[in-house]
């Protein structure tokens, strides 16, 4: 990417499908830290003779909460964020707070709650629900693709937004490769 192209993309919105890759490869981490979570959970949990789905739920929202905390507060991007060139930055450019990252964290747990419950609704009440949660999805990522800056709820909420940033540089040897 030649200089001009780079510094163009700098601060660009993150367009709705590199966020949803960024979520598929944040997901796999996730899933993996929870899979030894489960193990540990249930392991105590078995000896102990104390375990509990609920306590396990929270435990993982907690660790999830802990997750993109870490990565948000500190360098404004998660592994998969990274491998998107894809930056959580505030309105002003800065770095994201602790409020921030924890509101947005909330607010985008709020937001999967409502996914969740959508599909119960399909499940229990058909074609009916399906049409209705369609158009329901369908509007709410309108909206935010209408948006000037492609904010979603979690965005406006704690005022932050997602940039499209330059990627790293090619290692030397690829750099020296004739094409």
């Amino acid at each position: 990417m030649t200089e001009t192209a780079a510094s163009s993309v700098d601060g660009q919105p993150t367009s709705l499908l590199r966020r949803l890759a960024a979520i598929v490869y944040d997901a796999l981490l996730l899933v993996a830290i929870w899979m030894v979570l489960g193990l540990l959970v249930v392991v105590l949990g078995n000896t102990t003779g104390l375990y509990s789905p609920r306590v396990h739920f929270v435990l993982n929202l907690i660790v999830a909460w802990g997750f993109f905390y870490w990565f948000w507060t500190r360098t404004g991007q998660t592994l998969g964020m990274q491998a998107w060139n894809i930056q959580l930055r505030t309105e002003a450019g800065h770095a994201v707070n602790a409020w921030q990252a924890t509101l947005r964290y909330l607010v985008a747990v709020a937001q999967w709650l409502v996914i969740l419950m959508a599909i119960w609704a399909v499940r229990e009440h058909g074609a009916v629900a399906i049409t209705v949660v369609t158009a329901a999805a369908l509007f709410a990522l309108g909206l935010s693709q209408f948006h000037p800056r492609r904010w979603m709820l979690h965005d406006w909420l704690s005022s932050t937004e997602l940039v499209r940033i330059q990627g790293l540089a090619k290692p030397r040897w690829k750099q020296n490769r004739k094409s």
